[in-house]
């Protein structure tokens, strides 16, 4: 079995193409990636991507939990995903001329903390630093000039009460002698309605944190997640293990905080929350996570 040589280094961001022995660094982790060239490890796979290189399926593995190993079919570019390696089921383990088998090795970078990781310079639980690092809707370092919105509620009644994308902040409360209402709402209650996030420059994404409308019973329970990447500039949906637009489970009250994590994180320059079933009425406060 014949190892290739030296090893190349790329973040998430760049994707060499090249057969060769190379490391991934991303999220706030190292993975190793050991080539064997013309074989594979036959029934593991609990996932066939088409079309994509071996560098974008080291990726694809990277950032599944579920992932060991991978083998990487040249001629129809086809990345298996592995749910073992050839270590622990070396029966499997067989001759394919067309294939290279890649095992992974995790390699922790240096922190003073052994159960953190290194992540742009700070230390971070081991599930990586996107999960935890919110970035800035809440302290405001997000401004509202970078939020949007498909509309917003206004009452022009008895009284006088209205939403803005501002409001959808995460814990956001309104002062008590303004009009605002305690979170972003829409001006009717379908599933067109949105609000956006323009992060500026390209950001890695990895969740959302929501929260309901301050004292009232209105909040989000179902919601999909879109994002604007660098290139091509249009709004894709965030996709599940199946490779399906992502439906996350929202709120069951107004007041609590719920954490959802993507799939995959996303590389993207806008995130827009799209509601698609809710309690009463559309009403949302949130905050990203990522990778600033």
């Amino acid at each position: 079995m014949a190892i290739v040589g030296s090893l190349i280094f790329l973040s998430l961001e760049m994707f060499l193409e090249t057969s060769a022995s190379y490391s991934v660094s991303g999220l706030c982790r190292v993975v190793s990636y050991q080539p064997v060239e013309h074989h594979a490890l036959v029934g593991q796979s609990f996932m066939d991507i088409s079309g994509i290189s071996a560098i974008r399926c080291s990726a694809r593995c990277l950032s599944h939990h579920g992932c060991f190993s991978f083998n990487y079919d040249h001629i129809n570019k086809v990345c298996q995903m592995n749910n073992a390696s050839a270590e622990h089921v070396s029966e499997s383990f067989q001759g394919m001329r067309y294939f290279s088998y890649y095992d992974a090795t995790a390699k922790p970078m240096t922190c003073q903390n052994t159960s953190s990781l290194s992540c742009n310079g700070k230390c971070a639980p081991i599930k990586g630093c996107g999960f935890f690092e919110k970035l800035g809707l809440e302290d405001g370092s997000i401004p509202d000039e970078s939020l949007s919105a498909s509309s917003n509620w206004e009452h022009q009644g008895g009284y006088i009460a209205v939403s803005t994308p501002g409001g959808g902040r995460l814990n956001k409360i309104p002062p008590d002698d303004s009009n605002a209402i305690g979170a972003w709402q829409p001006s009717v209650a379908d599933t067109n309605q949105w609000i956006q996030v323009d992060l500026g420059n390209p950001i890695y994404v990895t969740g959302v944190l929501t929260q309901g409308r301050w004292q009232h019973v209105q909040w989000v329970t179902k919601y999909k997640v879109q994002f604007e990447p660098p290139s091509p500039a249009h709004l894709v949906d965030v996709k599940d293990q199946l490779d399906q637009t992502q439906i996350f489970n929202g709120n069951t009250d107004n007041n609590g905080i719920e954490e959802r994590h993507f799939f995959e994180p996303v590389l993207a320059v806008k995130i827009r929350i799209v509601p698609v079933q809710w309690n009463d009425f559309i009403a949302l406060r949130f905050e990203l996570l990522g990778c600033k």
